[in-house]
């Protein structure tokens, strides 16, 4: 069945850097500065640079794949059971992230904005949006992202210039920071902030135009990495390691610094704003993805009836952690390897499909 919807490049754009940078508001500057101390901002420039290079490999290797996203490309090399497969590893993949970011977004909301709120009912707020926004469909999601997205980054962007009177480099000297082997060997898997890239394939078959899927996932990655190398790059010119390190939700205390004079002052409440609605755009794609995959994996008829219980089990999943620092600890363990179902997977399987074209082919799935 044909897709009756379809995007342009920007509105993929804007979703999928919703789905990659939403990071940079939760602990992002902070870890990269733990992990390469003072050469943090060149650590970014790195994975960046690792995650445009592994994209480079998937274009290419898409080409004969055109329009199919993951699913269909495990229906192509095994039938059935290639996309059994590879469904329940993106359904197992986003359940164990969405209730960990869920749960880290609205334990930060709690602290910062609702104190006095019990968890239950700040998650309660977050989950009946995602569900009216799943429930709208990836049409509302998407076209919603490419009005919100520029006023997100222009917030992003007041914030960002408002902390520079701060700035000293002398604060991310040593420039290697704690070492090469350390940025640039251990580092590597921290190419795991561009798991949001992982849109980019379910998106595929709804691109208006087949051969924008390149320009959307190189754009996505690089207007993601100057999000993430200003951020990071401005938080440690503030902050000078290891005080950094001790810093909560890095980006909402530079927005506490900015002073525009009398008329323009506490900026940390547009953070609030552009965090809360950057945040349900993240929670709201991933909950789509979760029913959409499971109906195309058992190729069910809908997926909508799908969205409450999977819903619910978000909800429930989420309250497992027993506290921030076990939510955060969960996070970071889901960073180390998700690199290996962003970009090691489409490889494998697409490398697959190019050697059993010929015996395969009447097993290809049709995009929905």
């Amino acid at each position: 069945m044909k897709n009756k919807i379809t995007f342009g490049s920007f509105e993929a754009i804007c979703i999928t850097i919703t789905l990659i940078t939403t990071q940079l508001f939760l602990n992002l500057p902070r870890s990269m500065m733990e992990a390469a101390w003072t050469a943090g901002w060149l650590l970014t420039v790195y994975i960046t640079v690792l995650a445009l290079i592994l994209f480079l490999v998937i274009e290419r290797l898409y080409r004969p794949f055109e329009g199919k996203d993951l699913l269909d490309l495990g229906e192509y090399i095994a039938g059935n059971t290639g996309r059994i497969i590879v469904g329940l590893i993106f359904i197992f993949f986003f359940l164990y992230i969405n209730p960990v970011i869920l749960r880290e977004f609205c334990e930060n909301i709690k602290i910062i904005a609702l104190p006095e709120s019990p968890l239950s009912f700040v998650m309660l707020f977050f989950i009946t949006c995602m569900i009216i926004a799943a429930y709208a469909g990836l049409e509302s999601i998407v076209r919603f992202s490419a009005i919100i997205v520029p006023l997100i980054a222009g917030g992003y962007i007041i914030i960002i210039t408002g902390a520079l009177r701060y700035c000293d480099v002398s604060r991310i000297t040593p420039w290697l920071g704690n070492g090469p082997y350390e940025i640039f060997i251990k580092g590597m898997p921290r190419i795991s902030v561009f798991v949001g890239i992982i849109l980019v394939y379910f998106l595929y078959p709804f691109i208006r135009k087949k051969s924008l899927f390149k320009t959307v996932g190189y754009r996505s990655i690089i207007l993601s990495g100057i999000f993430f190398f200003t951020g990071v790059l401005v938080f440690a010119l503030v902050y000078q390691y290891p005080t950094g390190t001790e810093n909560f939700l890095p980006i909402y205390q530079l927005s506490r610094l900015v002073d525009y004079g009398r008329f323009f002052q506490r900026v940390e409440s547009m953070f609030v704003i552009i965090w809360v609605a950057s945040a349900l755009l993240h929670l709201s794609i991933n909950l789509f993805l979760i029913p959409y995959v499971f109906k195309k994996t058992f190729k069910l008829k809908y997926y909508k009836p799908l969205i409450l219980p999977f819903a619910i089990i978000v909800y429930a999943l989420a309250f497992f952690p027993e506290n921030l620092t076990s939510t955060i600890e969960l996070e970071k363990h889901f960073r180390n390897f998700a690199w290996l179902v962003t970009f090691l997977l489409p490889i494998i399987l697409l490398s697959i499909a190019g050697f059993v074209k010929p015996v395969e082919k009447k097993g290809a799935g049709k995009s929905e």
